[in-house]
């Protein structure tokens, strides 16, 4: 592990110096949103911003890392108070803004380290922005894709996926400052009558529903069923695995 190149704490001469040996940006992005009553309404700008910290610490001098964006897109969850949104336009706008003010320094590729599944959809949008309109590499990880075969070991509840056994688990490991370890609970599920596509299947169809019409206390799965073991095998196999997507790109034909 080396010392991070913390874009937050540099001078603008030091930045200068910087770049010429710069081979990615990461930029950290998450949400502001609720996460039941056993994880804090950072969660996900907190596990993205530590995710891409191990990123960027695995890379040493070669990775910029960004200040965590802690806002994304959260419609869903404003049932629940504590709860920010912004348009998808607004985010969109967001990225391909950081993204191109990095281009005009000579920074050509940045990852977008995301900590919040509602921003997938957008992130992808504005990755394709970024490449086509300024020629720029750009590339969305999601730990919850990223290690997608460990989430589902550890995923042992029929419904898991937000502030759930996996979710809590994660920031277990990565700061548990964010846990609430005297109130986990189970997600209090509501049934839907919906059929394909309210379940942890990769391939089932997507049809937004406000979360306070699926669960009652903002929670999915068992934080009961969490442990910092599993928290830590999700994130090192997400690090591994993105440090190792971002190593190809030096010898890629892309």
């Amino acid at each position: 592990m080396t010392d991070i190149l913390e874009m937050a704490r540099l001078t603008s001469p030091e930045m200068a110096a910087a770049i010429p040996d710069l081979e990615v940006a990461l930029q950290p992005i998450g949400a502001t949103e609720q996460h039941g009553p056993n994880l804090a309404l950072g969660t996900d700008f907190v596990t993205a911003d530590r995710i891409a910290r191990r990123v960027a610490a695995e890379l040493g001098h070669r990775a910029l890392l960004l200040p965590v964006l802690p806002f994304g897109l959260s419609p869903h969850h404003m049932g629940f108070p504590g709860t920010i949104t912004l348009e998808p336009e607004t985010v969109i706008r967001l990225c391909f803004d950081v993204a191109r003010s990095l281009d005009r320094q000579g920074i050509k590729t940045i990852v977008f380290v995301n900590g919040h599944n509602g921003n997938s959809a957008v992130l992808q949008v504005a990755a394709t922005k970024i490449r086509y309109d300024l020629g720029m590499r750009a590339a969305v990880a999601f730990y919850f894709a990223q290690a997608s075969d460990r989430v589902r070991a550890h995923g042992r509840t029929p419904r898991f996926g937000h502030a759930c056994e996996v979710e809590t688990s994660v920031l277990m490991h990565l700061d548990a400052d964010y846990v609430r370890a005297h109130a986990l609970a189970p997600g209090e599920v509501k049934e839907t009558g919906l059929v394909h596509g309210f379940n942890n299947d990769p391939f089932a169809l997507q049809f937004p529903v406000p979360f306070d019409r699926q669960t009652a206390n903002g929670a999915f799965g068992d934080a009961r069923l969490a442990s910092v073991e599993a928290g830590r095998d999700i994130v090192e196999t997400a690090v591994n695995r993105t440090v190792a997507f971002i190593e190809s790109l030096k010898s890629a034909s892309i």
